[in-house]
């Protein structure tokens, strides 16, 4: 039997309304070298029925008799890839007919990149262009925060994934599956995305992280993810880091603001010492995160908003005027709802 050049790993769990638009996007694909694996983890919808109905020679549907996560059946479907690269597509999501072609034709035209994403382009509950850095090096630098590719939009070098036995972590039972399998593999390969939108991600309640505390969930990768990279961190500095991401419980106050800064001072030394990270993006990234806080913390907490000019230490006019006009405003019994601040960060 021949052997596909590519393996497009699916994996699905009662996304039964979703998979077989998933599926028939991938069988369009311009680029027919291929095989789709779906891995079922025990669905207890129809989704598995909605596979089998489809007839198609180049589907493979693996299934497993006991739910056992998203990491485990990502793993079976690694197991079970034959093709030179394993492209990834979630089961509510879509791809375009030449995305597969033109991941082809990337890592053929670059065989010291090990991994390529494309752009997304959401649909469903809201409607956004997303993409990722184009290059590995700016990508790398901002890894500590987000993904260097997008997991469901990757093609992988599958020989890479095999020489190193990468997989991902089956104990791993919360969001976040895919950042954590990206970091396991990024000491070994080159990321790239294509920044067209080829993908399609759909918004909705029927996602993982629907319902989630992400103030949690992120908390929890990031532990991890410190473990991974051997960076100490107290539960103050977790906050901090959380802050980046515009996830607390309250709105920071001058304290917060100054433990923030502090642990921006020390992770950038940190960096330049061990150079995890790219210096340059890395810390570029780290302060334009801590600098969008100003208008968000201006609007609530006068202290906070002080501390955090003094501790950027930058002479901005116009956030110097802001902080006059919300004072101002205060002293005439504005309210912080009666303003609207510029949008947050996407992170």
């Amino acid at each position: 039997m021949r052997v596909p050049r590519v393996s497009v790993l699916m994996t699905l769990y009662n996304k039964g309304s979703f998979v077989e638009e998933a599926a028939r996007s991938v069988l369009k694909s311009t680029y027919e070298d291929l095989e789709l694996i779906v891995v079922d983890d025990a669905s207890t919808d129809d989704g598995p029925q909605h596979i089998q109905r489809m007839e198609d020679p180049r589907i493979r549907l693996l299934m497993i008799e006991r739910n056992s996560g998203r990491p485990a059946a990502a793993n079976k479907g690694y197991d079970a890839a034959t093709g030179e690269f394993i492209a990834v597509l979630d089961a509510d999501d879509r791809m375009h007919e030449d995305r597969i072609a033109r991941q082809v034709a990337y890592l053929d035209a670059h065989p010291d990149v090990g991994a390529v994403g494309t752009g997304l382009s959401v649909f469903g509950s809201k409607k956004e262009l997303w993409n990722w850095p184009e290059q590995d090096e700016e990508g790398r630098g901002k890894m500590l925060f987000g993904d260097p590719v997008c997991y469901g939009t990757a093609m992988f070098r599958r020989a890479i994934i095999e020489q190193h036995h990468l997989r991902c972590d089956e104990t791993w039972r919360t969001p976040g599956m895919d950042f954590l399998f990206l970091l396991t593999i990024a000491p070994h390969l080159k990321f790239a995305n294509i920044l067209e939108p080829l993908t399609y991600y759909r918004v909705g309640d029927q996602n993982m992280r629907h319902g989630r505390d992400p103030l949690e969930d992120r908390a929890l990768v990031y532990r991890r993810e410190f473990e991974m990279f051997g960076i100490l961190a107290s539960d103050q500095d977790l906050r901090s880091q959380l802050m980046l991401h515009r996830l607390f419980r309250h709105i920071p106050d001058k304290h917060d603001i100054v433990a923030l800064a502090d642990w921006i001072e020390r992770l950038s030394a940190m960096n330049r010492e061990k150079r995890l990270f790219p210096v340059r993006i890395f810390e570029a990234e780290l302060h334009r995160r801590f600098r969008g806080l100003f208008y968000l913390v201006a609007d609530h907490d006068l202290s906070a908003a002080y501390a955090h000019l003094r501790c950027t230490g930058i002479l901005n006019f116009t956030n110097w005027r802001y902080l006059a006009l919300v004072t101002l405003r205060r002293l005439s019994g504005w309210r912080p709802e009666d303003l609207t601040t510029p949008e947050p960060i996407r992170s």
